[in-house]
C-alpha cells in the first residue's frame, strides 16, 4: 500500500533518471567523460529533493491520518503528546492552551507538523528520526530502512557537496548515481509500505482512502 507521497515521489525522481540517461547518450557507452560530470552532479541533487520532499510530505499526511482518526489527544503516542504539550506551554501567547479546546488540537498538531518540515532543508537520519518520534510517535525511523541510516546520510552529505561547491566537488560517477537511484527508490518504498502499516496500528481504525493504494507493480 502507498501514500500519496509516494506518487509524487515517483514524479518527482524522474528527472533524476532521466538526468542519468542523458549522461549514457553523451559519453556514448565511452568511460571516462568526465567533462559531463555536470549531469551526474545535477541527478544527484535532483535524487536528493525527491527524497526531502517524499519525506515532508509522507510526514504531513501521517499526521493529518492520525489526526483525523484519533477521537482524542489522549490517545495520541507519548511522544507526541509531550511536543504538543510542550510547544503549548513554551509559547509566548498566554491564550495559547485553548487552540487545545474541542477539535482545535488537530490544527495545532497539522500546523506543526507543516511547520516543522518545512524547515527540514538537510533530509539526513538525526533530522528525520526527531520528526517521526515527535510527530508520529515513532522511535527510530532509520530502522524501516533495510540500508540503514548511514547510507542516506553519506548520501546526503554527498548533495551538500555539490551544493556547496559545486564544480569543486569530487566527480560523481554515472554508476555512482544508477546506485544512488536504486537506494533511494527501495528505501522509500520500504518506508512508505512499513510506515503505513504502523499508522494503521496506531490508529486502530479503518484506514483513510490513501492508505488503500497499492504500490505499482
Amino acid at each position: 500500500m502507498a501514500s500519496r507521497a509516494f506518487a509524487d515521489y515517483e514524479y518527482n525522481v524522474m528527472d533524476a533518471r532521466r538526468l542519468l540517461q542523458a549522461h549514457a547518450l553523451m559519453v556514448k557507452g565511452k568511460p571516462g567523460k568526465k567533462g559531463f560530470g555536470h549531469i551526474t552532479r545535477s541527478g544527484v541533487v535532483m535524487l536528493c529533493a525527491a527524497w526531502e520532499s517524499y519525506q515532508e510530505a509522507v510526514i504531513v499526511e501521517g499526521v493529518k491520518f492520525v489526526a483525523g482518526e484519533m477521537a482524542s489527544p489522549k490517545n495520541l503516542p507519548k511522544s507526541v503528546k509531550k511536543y504538543l504539550s510542550s510547544h503549548v506551554k513554551t509559547d509566548k501567547n498566554e491564550l495559547r492552551p485553548m487552540d487545545l479546546a474541542g477539535d482545535g488540537w488537530r490544527d495545532l498538531y497539522v500546523g506543526l507538523a507543516k511547520s516543522s518540515t518545512e524547515s527540514l532543508n538537510t533530509p539526513k537520519c538525526e533530522r528525520l528520526v526527531e520528526l517521526y518520534d515527535r510527530l508520529l510517535g515513532i522511535a527510530d525511523v532509520a530502522t524501516l530502512w533495510t540500508v540503514g541510516g548511514q547510507a542516506i546520510d553519506d548520501f546526503v552529505s554527498v548533495r551538500g557537496e555539490i551544493a556547496h561547491n559545486g564544480r569543486n566537488a569530487p566527480y560523481t560517477k554515472a554508476s555512482t548515481l544508477r546506485a544512488y537511484i536504486e537506494t533511494i527508490d527501495a528505501t522509500v518504498r520500504e518506508h512508505d509500505n512499513k510506515l503505513c502499516d504502523l499508522l494503521k496500528g496506531t490508529a486502530a481504525a479503518e484506514p483513510l482512502p490513501f492508505l488503500l493504494l497499492n504500490y505499482p507493480a
